[in-house]
């Protein structure tokens, strides 16, 4: 197989609207550290694919295409085999058009859109420049433990979840899988893959731009091997947060966690990179046969009413009286005719299974929990098989059945986005579904 890399700068302009927190008073006045998009690109005879990680908290479900299309029409490569993965930085501009009750819009101005828009030349572009620096790779891997994350979902005696405490005796994948890529010929670097799972909300919400703690990772490991790319890709994190989380409550924005500003990212940061630097040291196996393999497939995703008529009735009752919520009004009105005219079941979700070697990414337009990580990688028929979340879209948490009992904010906040949410065993059908593809694949 052959690998390149790139890396391009997609770091905004002051003045922006930070998304995270769901407020719109975080207009960007500072810049902590840059925003990148961090490509591979991997070929073996006709095959190629795109593996990209942007910081971003998350993309629209709706400006995926265009970007794919930008990147295919720029690169060459066929848009179902490019992954977009989003380190979920809270530091980001608002990239999507997600909207939802209780809290104002984010970016009224959509200034996140146009950066979008203005960005997808320079992701292009570095895609375009991976794939001129492809080269026959040899590669080692191997999975460490971190403690980058902790379980935010802290429990009462009654076991009945309070806001985002942290507990590490609940759930939490701490696996940290890491890839490193050699030249064939020379043995040089070419460039570093991290796989592990966690928010990126060190810096909270203030008003700096920064990629948090991932960023700190990922320059750290790269300044220790010759300054190569390193990509990572975020996993099961929806109820993960880094190891300084802490509650916060901004008025006008729901509560969350994260951490305490830039003290936290350079901790959290530095563990990361501690624990990636230990594994990578720890490599001694390099193969050269990495065979690449693309599975596309369809995720039907089982839907259900997320709240009833009578409860929009009386959300849009609600702001009938602000004219300032006219937006909000205009919102729950779509939801009230999409509840009466529009019923879904299931949801249908067309994407890529992208595997080379032993390590198999399985992507998901969510914000997937840890049971679900852990599950693919005990069943999953290769060695590391990863799920990443934030792929190529996003909808909404991914809770598990045990989460939805305990509650908390992760369950309770799907209700807020789209009037026909997940079921409570719609995780457990997507893994089903996932081990089923990843078995075709090594067949």
């Amino acid at each position: 197989m052959k690998i390149g890399f790139a890396i391009a700068d997609i770091t905004p302009e002051l003045g922006i609207y930070l998304t995270g927190y769901g407020t719109p008073q975080r207009l960007a006045e500072s810049i902590h550290s840059p925003l990148e998009a961090t490509v591979a690109v991997m070929q073996e005879d006709d095959k190629t694919a795109s593996v990209i990680n942007l910081d971003w908290c998350y993309i629209s479900m709706d400006l995926v295409p265009v970007i794919c299309k930008g990147i295919s029409e720029t690169a060459g490569i066929a848009e179902e085999n490019i992954l977009l993965s989003c380190s979920h930085t809270h530091s980001a501009p608002h990239t999507g058009h997600i909207h939802s009750f209780g809290r104002l819009h984010v970016d009224p101005e959509e200034k996140g859109i146009q950066y979008v828009y203005d960005k997808i030349p320079d992701i292009a572009g570095a895609v375009k420049q991976a794939k001129e620096n492809l080269k026959e790779v040899k590669a080692g891997f191997t999975v460490t433990q971190t403690k980058t994350g902790v379980s935010r979902r802290g429990t009462d005696e009654n076991g009945k979840v309070k806001n985002f405490i942290e507990d590490p005796y609940q759930i939490c994948d701490s696996n940290m899988t890491v890839s490193r890529f050699l030249d064939r010929e020379t043995n040089e670097d070419l460039g570093i893959i991290i796989h592990t799972s966690c928010h990126n909300t060190c810096m909270g919400a203030t008003k700096a731009i920064s990629s948090d703690w991932c960023g700190v990772m990922k320059r750290r490991v790269s300044s220790r091997y010759n300054n190569v790319p390193v990509l990572f890709l975020n996993g099961g994190f929806g109820d993960i947060g880094p190891r300084t989380n802490r509650y916060m409550a901004d008025p006008g924005a729901f509560a969350a966690g994260g951490g305490d500003g830039e003290l936290s990212v350079n901790e959290v940061g530095s563990r990361a990179a501690f624990d990636a630097l230990r594994a990578l040291e720890e490599i001694r196996d390099f193969r050269s046969d990495l065979p690449l393999l693309l599975h596309t497939d369809e995720l039907r995703v089982p839907l259900k009413p997320g709240l009833t008529l009578k409860e929009v009735e009386e959300i849009m009752e609600n702001y009938s009286g602000d004219p300032e919520r006219k937006k909000d009004r205009e919102f729950a009105k779509s939801f009230y005719d999409a509840l009466l005219n529009a019923p879904q079941t299931e949801k249908i979700l067309r994407r890529t299974i992208l595997a080379f070697g032993p390590v198999a990414i399985v992507p998901f337009p969510y914000e997937m929990f840890s049971v679900f990580s852990l599950r693919l990688r005990k069943y999953g028929p290769f060695p590391y098989t990863l799920l990443t979340g934030n792929t190529n879209g996003y909808l909404s948490y991914m809770p598990d059945k045990g989460a939805f009992a305990a509650g908390g904010y992760e369950a309770g906040t799907i209700n807020s986005f789209t009037p026909f949410v997940i079921t409570e065993d719609a995780g457990d059908h997507l893994i089903v579904q996932s081990l089923a593809s990843l078995r075709k694949m090594v067949k």
